[in-house]
């Protein structure tokens, strides 16, 4: 069994990096004209284990940390504001056995992206046991609007797969591999626009099986977008995103 299982006492110290590049082109009078970007994000946390019972733990996530830097021809400025709502703040969650998280209560200490992101994180973890080289597959929506809907909704297969166990078992190495797809005839992102995407995803984490947590992992998602204006005058736009996650975990008593 793979499982999310910390020891109530237990402290992790997470770093996480991440990168999201943008390629935009328009076609503008029988023009190409091509915006680039890219943000970078640093976050340093911890989290406390606070409780557990049969369904799951209830953690203390504390940001401690938060770093940001834009570039390229698009790139917007860094929002401070953002960044300084981000540090410091504190949610209060319990995290399921398969990994899934909910946020606990409503508190003014949460931004609504941070709410957005806990209240986001699907299953990744199978519910049965599985034995090195096998595989279990996840489904999962995720909101590129303000509705919450699955017609709103970008929709990513996931296909996990156990490759291999450290020599004591205390460590699951498994691998990702998914597609992201998103119909532009039920993708209406506002009155004005449509959106239609497909994608993959790639990676691979590790799991600390002893402490029941998560201790590293690395993830690229590409993106490719057209953006349908399907009012007058109708244009569209191709946008190619790429984003590159890592996370570094150390795990205290």
């Amino acid at each position: 069994m793979l499982r999310i299982q910390p020891r109530v006492g237990d402290t992790m110290y997470t770093r996480f990096e991440q990168s999201v590049e943008m390629v935009g082109t328009r076609n503008v009078h029988a023009v190409d004209t091509t915006m680039t970007s890219r943000m970078d994000i640093m976050i340093l946390s911890h989290s406390l284990v606070q409780a557990s019972d049969g369904h799951g733990t209830t953690v203390l996530a504390i940001t401690d940390s938060v770093a940001m830097q834009g570039h390229g021809t698009g790139a917007s400025a860094p929002n401070e504001t953002l960044r300084h709502a981000m540090q410091g703040r504190q949610a209060r969650l319990h995290i399921a056995r398969d990994g899934s998280a909910e946020l606990l209560g409503a508190s003014d200490d949460v931004t609504p992206e941070v709410e957005a992101l806990y209240s986001g994180m699907p299953a990744t973890l199978p519910e049965r046991l599985v034995s090195v080289r096998g595989s279990w597959d996840r489904t999962a929506f995720i909101p590129v609007s303000q509705e919450s809907d699955s017609a709103h909704s970008a929709k990513v297969r996931t296909t996990y797969r156990l490759d291999s166990l450290s020599s004591n078992g205390n460590f699951a190495y498994i691998s990702i591999r998914g597609t992201i797809s998103r119909d532009s005839a039920a993708a209406l992102v506002s009155e004005s626009l449509r959106v239609g995407s497909t994608g993959t995803v790639t990676g691979h984490m590790t799991m600390d099986r002893k402490h029941g947590w998560w201790v590293q992992s690395q993830i690229e998602i590409a993106i490719k977008s057209i953006v349908t204006r399907i009012v007058e005058p109708v244009s569209t736009m191709q946008v190619q995103t790429r984003i590159v996650q890592s996370m570094q975990t150390r795990i205290t008593p």
